[in-house]
């Protein structure tokens, strides 16, 4: 059985750590085909608890001399966002499988480097945990998407604002809402999941005109309110909207193709698509629009749990991590290859950037440019430790 370990046991990566036991944080979320022999975090206290909890684990304080150390397989990085591509890169260079929490690094000039040496080690299984990729009603959409059920995509529409967070969530770490220690608000921390479905599931857009709000309505540094504006280069556009401090707040998903439209909201999926295709339609027929023959008809599909199936929150991350280690085997394709990471990432990027810079912003954007726009955020920065590189 491959031996797994783990760097950076914090809130998810405890959650990771006892799912590889009889006694997971979340129920069911079970990982049967790894064990967890070694955890790695540089506080001790940490490490003690861990090793209560599994007296066989090996634990570390330094994850090069894990890494180092022959006595792991494969690893699992859940660290702050900052060491993501660092530590994912030592990983790729001593030939041992990696699997890097969301999101894959806070801006994309070292996601680059770190996607050009996992294409220097091709054979080396390099994923990442957007475990979203299992939903079962994202899984049918991109199903449909792919079978070309709603056509050429003409309009997104996709507003998440049910991020509820509270100042005392911010106030429980000093890294929290920092620019320095997080990177980023609610679109590095709360909806990249949701940012890497959007591109999964249209395409990367070619134009982003966002108007991100910093520290609206809490006490932090960061984005907590966020509009975006984009445009797909075959003239489709889109909206993103998202939020950490309405309540009660809206998951509501549109996809809008000139044969059909797929919405997604309420663990409902609508799929409608036209019984007559957009460019056949007669419309001079629709002129009246007092007679309901002359609308344009369309048949539509409703899924719920019921079709589709029902995986709880966190059992998809113990999905994941096995389709990781399936892959590792030989026996699977990874849900979410880790080169693909950067996507979401530059989307995150380019929606700061176009605040930051109060402009439209083409993709794809200068690395360099956000890199140094982010560095004077962070010598502002409340937070002083070293995670930035």
């Amino acid at each position: 059985m491959l031996r797994i370990g783990l760097v950076g046991i914090g809130f998810m990566g405890r959650v990771h750590m006892l799912s590889f036991t009889d006694k997971p944080m979340i129920p069911n979320a079970y990982v049967k085909n790894g064990k967890l022999v070694a955890v790695c975090d540089i506080d001790s206290k940490k490490l003690e608890q861990a090793k209560k909890e599994i007296p066989s684990l090996e634990i570390f304080s330094d994850y090069k001399e894990m890494l180092a150390s022959g006595k792991v397989d494969a690893v699992i990085i859940a660290t702050p966002h900052y060491l993501h591509p660092l530590m994912g890169i030592e990983a790729l260079k001593n030939k041992i499988p990696v699997l890097i929490e969301k999101p894959v690094g806070v801006f994309t000039k070292n996601v680059f480097e770190l996607n050009e040496v996992a294409s220097q080690n091709p054979d080396v299984v390099f994923g990442l945990l957007f475990n979203q990729r299992t939903n079962p009603f994202f899984v049918k959409a991109k199903e449909i998407i792919d079978n070309d059920g709603i056509g050429k995509l003409k309009r997104m529409n996709w507003m998440i604002t049910n991020w509820y967070r509270p100042q005392k969530y911010y106030d429980n770490g000093s890294w929290r809402g920092t620019w320095a220690g997080e990177g980023g608000g609610v679109l590095m921390n709360q909806a990249p999941h949701q940012i890497d479905l959007w591109q999964w599931l249209c395409g990367m857009p070619t134009k982003v005109r966002a108007y991100c709000k910093f520290g609206k309505n809490r006490n932090v540094e960061v984005e907590t309110d966020v509009t975006a504006y984009v445009e797909y280069p075959d003239g489709g556009s889109g909206v993103f909207v998202t939020s950490t401090h309405d309540a009660p707040g809206t998951n509501r998903l549109e996809l809008i193709g000139n044969n059909g439209k797929i919405v997604i909201e309420n663990e409902i999926l609508s799929y409608k698509k036209l019984l007559v295709p957009e460019n056949k339609l007669n419309e001079t027929a629709t002129a009246n629009l007092m007679d309901p023959k002359n609308a344009p008809q369309f048949e539509e599909v409703i899924y719920t749990k019921k079709e589709l199936g029902d995986i709880p929150w966190g059992v998809e991350h113990a999905i994941t991590i096995e389709n990781w280690i399936n892959t590792i085997e030989g026996k699977e394709e990874l849900i979410a290859p880790g080169i693909e990471g950067v996507k979401a990432l530059e989307l995150i990027n380019s929606m700061l950037l176009s605040t930051f810079l109060d402009k439209e912003i083409e993709l794809p954007i200068d690395s360099n440019k956000y890199y140094e726009e982010l560095m004077k955020k962070c010598e502002k920065s409340e937070f002083k430790d070293t995670w930035r590189v």
